[in-house]
């Protein structure tokens, strides 16, 4: 038989300036600490997992997936934190061990926010951002992903500095001011980032558009990046602008969905009758028809009659952006030839006036 009272001053015998019994206490709390988090492991992998497997989404899924292991760590340690609350240790180290366990949950509550904003960027943000119109660019997205999970880690970090017993205001104060000298230093970086964020989200323009900017620079956009912008002109030269100009200048986009948009003003005899002018809209939609590089989608038009001319307003679209020039070269003569042909001539003192602009 037991000898209880052998057995109760055991437990009431101290150890390390606790009773055994205190110890025990704490060895069982992580015990059970480990049991449930296997336990919530279990459940989240086993049993909500084949749960979510028969819903329409992998939202759940996903998140099942990437947070159990956190989960069942978040658990553990949380019973760990209390059970270091059982034993009586000098102030010092009994300080430094519930500091070090409230670091280790807010390190593993990190983990758990990090992989959940993961997978919520991915199955909810990117595609609506795809679905959005216009879409928004994909960078915007990664930008706001980043600049969330960095605020949540932070957030914890500061809350974990706080319960170290670090001084929070003093450390945030510090950053405040170094942030601000930082910011002063490194202006025209930041207005560069800031007009591509302003880019990105209002999306003027895409990578492969024609455009112009204010009457300084024109050309299609190669790259966009977090500085600057690069445009090659029709001379082959790259432009390399900085996006904050680009950001407060006037900005011409001379693309369309159909590819870039060509608008020519024919300027025809002033004498010409209504018939010749219903013949000249023919011409110029039969050479635009018989040419394979402009699009469907075109117009022709009698658009205004001048003081010295009929003006025949031809709209239409190249889709390949690199034959453009040759297009456009092509078309031009095409006109101005079978139009010659049938004995309509270019008013004087103006031949031809053209020009590339997005459609009225």
């Amino acid at each position: 038989m037991f000898n209880w009272s052998e057995i109760n001053a055991m437990l009431h015998t101290h150890y390390a300036g606790n009773s055994l019994r205190k110890w025990l206490v704490v060895l069982g709390l992580v015990l059970i600490g480990l049991v449930a988090a296997l336990f919530v492991r279990f459940v989240l992998t086993r049993i909500l997992a084949r749960l979510t497997a028969h819903t329409k989404t992998v939202l759940d899924d996903r998140l099942v997936a990437a947070t159990s292991m956190p989960f069942a760590m978040l658990t553990f340690f949380s019973f760990v934190h209390a059970a270091l609350h059982v034993p009586r240790l000098p102030t010092r180290l009994h300080e430094m061990v519930l500091d070090a366990s409230s670091v280790a949950l807010a390190l593993v509550t990190a983990v758990l926010l990090w992989r959940a904003l993961d997978v919520l960027f991915d199955e909810l943000m990117t595609p609506w951002a795809q679905r959005h119109e216009p879409p928004i660019n994909t960078q915007v997205v990664a930008i706001a992903r980043a600049a969330t999970k960095w605020t949540a880690v932070a957030f914890l970090a500061i809350t974990a500095l706080h319960h170290a017993g670090f001084d929070v205001v003093s450390v945030i104060t510090g950053l405040g001011i170094g942030g601000v000298a930082v910011a002063f230093a490194a202006q025209e970086t930041l207005g560069n980032v800031l007009g591509a964020l302003q880019i990105m989200t209002d999306q003027p323009f895409v990578v492969g558009d024609v455009i112009k900017i204010d009457n300084d620079y024109a050309g299609r956009v190669l790259r966009m990046g977090l500085r600057s912008t690069r445009l090659l002109t029709t001379a082959g030269v790259t432009i390399i602008v900085p996006n904050k100009k680009i950001a407060s200048a006037v900005l011409q986009n001379f693309s369309h969905d159909n590819g870039l948009v060509k608008d020519v003003t024919f300027q025809l005899d002033r004498l010409l009758t209504a018939a010749q002018l219903r013949q000249a809209k023919q011409i110029a939609e039969d050479v635009l028809r018989d040419e394979p590089r402009v699009a469907a989608d075109f117009s022709v038009t009698v658009s205004s009659f001048g003081d010295w001319s009929s003006n025949l307003r031809v709209m239409y679209f190249v889709p390949k952006l690199d034959d453009a020039l040759d297009t456009a070269h092509d078309v031009l003569l095409a006109v101005r030839e079978r139009l010659a042909a049938a004995g309509m001539g270019m008013a004087v003192p103006s031949v031809v006036q053209a020009q590339t602009g997005t459609a009225a």
